[in-house]
């Protein structure tokens, strides 16, 4: 009898703690829940979910090396990423999902950064960010619907500086972020003028 009492009590406790967490990150300003994406019959299916107890264990690893990354990596709270094979059997439900996520993330608020429409490659992009002020970031969404037959969606959540992505753009020669920290930095010669 006490072990079915202790029993129900760490499930119960189990359960409270899982929907605590879900609900913490529900309420993350960065945060766009996607639901569960359905793996196709014969392709590929990743999913990768970092916690910010995860994230701050990996900021630690890297601080001697690279203490840049490890200051940004510090200040996220979750990364998921999401990579879908896709055939005839998900294909009309993944493509549903990524365009109404996309919706979503507009009539939110967020605020649309790239966009790749390329029919020669088949390459459909979007980047979107939720900022708040002008230099914090509080999350990124990335959707991609390619040609290959693969979706994929990352959602970074956190407290991102542009000054902090600027400075791992110019560090690793990462394209799209140098745009970030431009316009950032073009803010504060403006404010400073």
């Amino acid at each position: 009898m006490k072990n079915s009492i202790r029993l129900s009590l760490a499930v119960a406790t189990l359960s409270l703690a899982l929907v605590a967490s879900s609900f913490a990150a529900e309420t993350e300003a960065g945060f766009i829940d996607i639901g569960q994406l359905m793996p196709s019959a014969n392709g590929q299916f990743v999913e990768v979910n970092l916690s910010q107890g995860m994230l701050k264990f990996a900021a630690k690893i890297a601080a001697h090396q690279e203490p840049e990354a490890a200051a940004l990596i510090n200040n996220l709270k979750r990364i998921r990423v999401n990579v879908i094979g896709m055939d005839d059997s998900n294909r009309s439900d993944t493509i549903a999902k990524i365009e109404s996520v996309r919706r979503k993330l507009e009539s939110q608020g967020w605020t649309q950064l790239v966009t790749v429409r390329d029919k020669n490659d088949g390459d459909n992009v979007d980047v979107h960010i939720k900022q708040r002020g002008d230099d914090t970031i509080d999350g990124l969404v990335v959707t991609v619907l390619d040609k290959k037959g693969e979706a994929v969606f990352v959602n970074i959540v956190g407290n991102i500086s542009a000054d902090q992505l600027g400075m791992i753009a110019d560090k690793f020669d990462i394209g799209q972020l140098k745009h970030i920290h431009v316009k950032s930095g073009q803010k504060e010669k403006d404010k400073e003028a």
